[in-house]
This record gives C-alpha cells, structure tokens and sequence, in this order.
C-alpha cells in the first residue's frame, strides 16, 4: 500500500491499539515502509 495519507484516514479508530492492527494488517509483509508509518500512526495517537 502505497497511498499512507489513505492510511492514516483509514484508521481513526478510537482505539489506538486497534488501530494501529488495523493499518499494519492492511501491509505487505515485505513493506516496511508501510508498517513503519503504522507504528508512526500509533505514536501519533499516544500524544
């Protein structure tokens, strides 16, 4: 998945923990960069 503004629309999802399962489920496996701005969502929503 290329699109990460799609991403982070995607998943505003009250639960952050759920969230972030939600986006990294939505990745290749062999994209990191994908997963990598899941785990950027989750921080995001930590604040």
């Amino acid at each position: 998945m290329k699109n990460y503004y799609f991403i982070e629309k995607k998943f505003q999802i009250s639960d952050p923990i759920d969230n972030y399962f939600e986006c990294i489920s939505s990745c290749d496996t062999n994209d990191g960069t994908c997963i990598s701005r899941c785990v950027e969502i989750l921080k995001q929503n930590d604040n």
